[in-house]
């Protein structure tokens, strides 16, 4: 590893910085030779200890290889890479274990002999997952709702549902009565003569009995159940069972068993993805119930499956509550009716039919109405008993409340919509005729209600996997972004501006620490109003997210400015730390009275502010090995690598442009009496001193350097030879003049320089030339007695 740098100091800052990020790394050279690693690499491999010492280096690509799934493959596309050091590729890998992990290379020149390439591997296992669990929930959602017979409807489900999560068998079990449960349908089973039927006293069969006693821990299970232990043979391979409850509306409807193959996943994911599936087979097994038992309805029932099928298939909330309208004029006579939500102790109309006909005044009217449910007794006794009810003459009634807006309703009708015990919206029904409703109008919309409650379920499910999935896929964004950047600035504009797209905010501020952690430093923003920035750059609402180093979240957070009150509706502070070090904060502001941050956004923000922090560190140790590899570490000078870095291109834009330009080598005369007479530290200090005269004489423009022991080189553009004789004198005026103090004495230190100049008309001459040029006016001016300048007139002026 020695190669890629020049001292053992900046390797171990390489190494440091390969050590603190947040990827897998790993190094290679150009022929494949692992040169680094980091352990977080052989954490995301699970390498065994010592692994890169006890395995060749011909090997070790190959032993890789076997942890791929497709290890050939593997390798070619790794031979690929590196014929092509420039081709930069971002692919994934799927491991033996079932593990996906994101794959990013590029090659990397360190100078026109050496390249490397850089390999960064991270772990998306989860975000497959979850793509996976939508892929799942959407080809059974189709299944149940492609076919028009419900029993088929069930049978194609259940077909998909094996199909898309490699289960070897399924059976869907409807319960009947308290006892026993009937086979619905089933996939991929050998054996169907199977009784869940309790037969004896302490012969109960499991899967029913936590169904139907609510003991099911979560929504899905694994189980061990008597009675499908026979289901798979010894000589089989091994396999779990997972049982699924599915419930309507809290009742005991059917459990769904699935045989899966032996250590498959089982995580929050896929107990959300199983949750889901069970709310899609509730409506699938209601609507086939429905049409069993009520065929002398069939329009009704019709309607009825139409309705739960559409409602089903939704994944949004908005287009759920458009439909629900629909199927009210489809299910039963009425003139009016409307949707409310459920907003705390309120109900607000949010969706209404019929009244426009009124008048358009009416309509409008409607929908600004606003229910206190507490003294709504309509609403109250929904929410009381879970049941609708009908209220056949509204006149006189003392449940029923008028309105400001004289609506002519006189017979009414309500139900309730639940999710997870939970009551979150009022259907109503209203009719201009007396006794219009009868008790079949009740079981039909709250038919409805169920199929409306599943229907909001499945698109809160599906809204939270897609936040999921969304959100992780903006922190992938902004993790890559500025752990790729190297410049701290970089990095923290990213930060704000990232920071508020990943949580939704309106504003961002980044402040980072002074040593002493007492004021900001250093603050970036991004959108924020002025009135924010007088409150110490926008940090000061979430300055105790440093002092109590954690997520801090505020709402309604009050202050002054120009004279005014205002209020903050809310706002969030995210420590940035490395490691143990606390460097700043990070805030979000929500600007709007609607908006308030979670505590998913604050955990969100604490990872941005632990990867924020790790990218500082990063930049800073870039920077620091930076300055390392081109300073002189005695006199802070550019080192002769550098100049020569730096000198051609001077010369090139001399040459181009048709500018003089002049050179300068600076040598301390006697130095090695100084170090012989006061010690090298006090020749050290020599150096020192003459390098900041040196420093403070010459342009921001000139090209200074140490050129090796006690001489200095210093590149002179748009100078010509008349002019670097005067800048060499003074150099040499003023060192005579300054003496090095030491201990009470002084040393008198003086230099020699000889000075050459590059005209415009000697287009073809080289840096070297120039160089030899002034180091024989350098051996002039020394020979002449030192402490005096000279230079090679051959060229000059």
């Amino acid at each position: 590893m020695t190669f890629l740098a020049h001292d053992e100091h900046t390797v171990a800052l390489l190494q440091a910085v390969i050590e603190t990020t947040s990827e897998a790394v790993l190094v290679t050279d150009g022929t494949g030779k692992i040169l680094l690693l980091n352990q977080r690499f052989e954490d995301l491999w699970r390498l065994t200890p010592g692994w890169l010492e006890t395995i060749t280096s011909r090997d070790r690509m190959q032993h890789l290889a076997t942890l791929v799934s497709d290890g050939e493959q593997f390798l070619v596309r790794v031979e690929e890479l590196y014929a092509d050091p420039n081709l930069e590729v971002i692919d994934w890998l799927t491991l033996r274990d079932g593990r996906i992990i994101e794959r990013y290379t590029c090659g990397m020149s360190l100078d026109p002999q050496r390249t490397v390439r850089i390999w960064l591997f991270r772990d998306i296992t989860s975000r497959e997952r979850a793509q996976h669990e939508l892929k799942v929930m959407k080809s059974v959602l189709e299944a149940l709702n492609r076919i028009i017979e419900p029993q088929r409807q069930l049978q194609a489900g259940l077909r998909a549902l094996v199909r898309e999560t490699g289960a070897r068998a399924a059976w869907l079990w409807g319960v009947e009565g308290s006892d026993s449960a009937r086979l619905l349908a089933h996939e991929g089973a050998r054996e169907l003569q199977i009784d869940l039927t309790p037969r004896a006293p302490g012969d109960p069969c499991e899967c029913l009995q936590r169904l139907i006693h609510h003991e099911f821990p979560s929504a899905a299970h694994p189980i061990t159940c008597p009675r499908l232990a026979h289901l798979h043979d010894a000589d089989q391979e091994p396999a779990q069972h997972i049982s699924i409850p599915i419930y309507s509306r809290d009742r005991p409807l059917a459990i769904l068993n699935l045989v899966m193959p032996a250590g498959s996943s089982f995580g929050v994911v896929e107990q959300r993805m199983f949750a889901a599936i069970a709310n899609q087979f509730s409506v699938a097994i209601e609507r086939a119930r429905l049409f069993e038992s009520a065929r002398e309805e069939q329009r009704t029932a019709e309607v009825l499956r139409q309705a739960s099928a559409t409602l089903s298939a939704l994944l949004d909330v908005e287009q759920v509550l458009d439909h629900v309208l629909d199927q009210i004029v489809a299910l039963m006579p009425c003139d009016g009716a409307s949707v409310m939500l459920v907003e705390g102790m309120q109900a607000r109309v949010v969706r209404v039919y019929g009244y426009e006909k009124l008048s358009d005044e009416t309509g409008r009217a409607l929908h600004q109405v606003t229910f206190e449910i507490a003294r709504t007794p309509t609403l109250r006794r929904l929410i009381e008993t879970g049941q609708p009810w009908i209220i056949h003459e509204t006149l006189n009634n003392p449940a029923w409340v008028r309105i400001e807006q004289a609506f002519p309703i006189r017979s009414w009708l309500g139900a309730p919509v639940i999710v997870r015990q939970q009551t979150v919206a009022f259907i109503c029904v209203d009719s201009f005729t007396p006794y219009s409703f009868r008790p079949e109008h009740a079981r039909r919309l709250a038919t409805l209600a169920s199929g409306v409650s599943l229907a909001l379920q499945n698109a809160q499910l599906y809204a939270q996997a897609h936040e999921a999935l969304e959100r992780e896929r903006r922190l992938g964004d902004l993790t890559r972004t500025i752990s790729s950047a190297l410049d701290i600035d970089v990095i923290l504009d990213s930060v704000v501006r990232l920071s508020v797209e990943l949580v939704g905010a309106d504003a961002a501020a980044l402040g980072l620490l002074s040593p002493d952690h007492r004021i900001l430093a250093r603050t970036h923003t991004f959108n924020m109003p002025e009135a924010l920035m007088t409150l110490k750059q926008g940090i000061e609402p979430v300055w105790e997210a440093i002092e109590r180093q954690r997520i801090i979240i505020r709402h309604r957070v009050v202050y002054a400015h120009a004279g005014e009150i205002k209020s903050i509706p809310s706002v969030l502070g995210a420590p940035v730390v490395a490691g143990d070090r606390m460097l700043g904060v990070l805030a979000v502001y929500h600007l709007h009275d609607h908006s308030h941050f979670s505590e998913r956004d604050g955990a969100m923000l604490e990872i941005v502010g632990r990867q924020t922090g790790i990218a500082i560190t990063n930049a800073q140790l870039f920077t620091e090995t930076q300055r390392l590899a081109t300073t002189d570490q005695l006199t802070g000078l550019f080192n002769r690598y550098h100049f020569f870095a730096l000198a051609p291109r001077e010369l090139e834009r001399a040459r181009r442009y048709r500018h003089d330009v002049a050179l300068l080598i600076i040598d301390v005369d006697h130095f090695k009496t100084i170090n012989d007479t006061y010690g090298h530290v006090a020749g050290d200090m020599v150096l020192q001193h003459i390098a900041d005269h040196m420093r403070r004489e010459l342009r921001d423009a000139d090209i200074l350097a140490r050129f090796g022991g006690e001489e200095f080189i210093a590149l002179l553009p748009e100078t010509n030879l008349t002019g670097a004789l005067r800048v060499a004198g003074r150099l040499r005026a003023t060192i005579e003049a300054n003496p090095v103090p030491l201990n009470g004495q002084s040393i008198r230190a003086t230099i020699s320089v000889g000075c050459a100049s590059l005209h415009p008309a000697t287009r073809d001459e080289h840096l070297d030339t120039l160089i030899q040029r002034a180091d024989r006016a350098l051996y002039t001016a020394k020979a002449g007695g030192r402490n005096q300048v000279a230079s090679d007139a051959s060229y000059g002026d």
